[in-house]
């Protein structure tokens, strides 16, 4: 982190307790941050999950039902890890 900004953040009492307790001076900050960056990582992934729902939706609603591709998928992927090994 080397561009870093000073911040004040609100903690519930019991939980800034359990952080003080379990981390020590000089680590919370970037224990924090790592917290907030994968928070932040989980949040995108859920978005993307929701795009393609919607995406799904909307495919389903123009086209019907759709053929269950996930056997082709896993067909295509073991074509292209014997590739890569050598086995075919």
């Amino acid at each position: 982190m080397g561009d870093t900004v000073r911040v004040t953040l609100v903690f519930p009492r019991a939980l800034w307790e359990e952080i003080r307790r379990r981390i020590p001076p000089g680590q919370r900050s970037r224990v924090i941050a790592e917290a907030a960056e994968r928070e932040l990582r989980r949040r995108q992934r859920m978005e993307s999950v929701e795009r393609l729902r919607a995406l799904q939706r909307e495919l389903q609603a123009k086209y019907g039902q759709l053929p269950d591709s996930s056997e082709d998928i896993r067909r295509m992927r073991e074509e292209r890890d014997a590739e890569l090994t050598g086995l075919r």
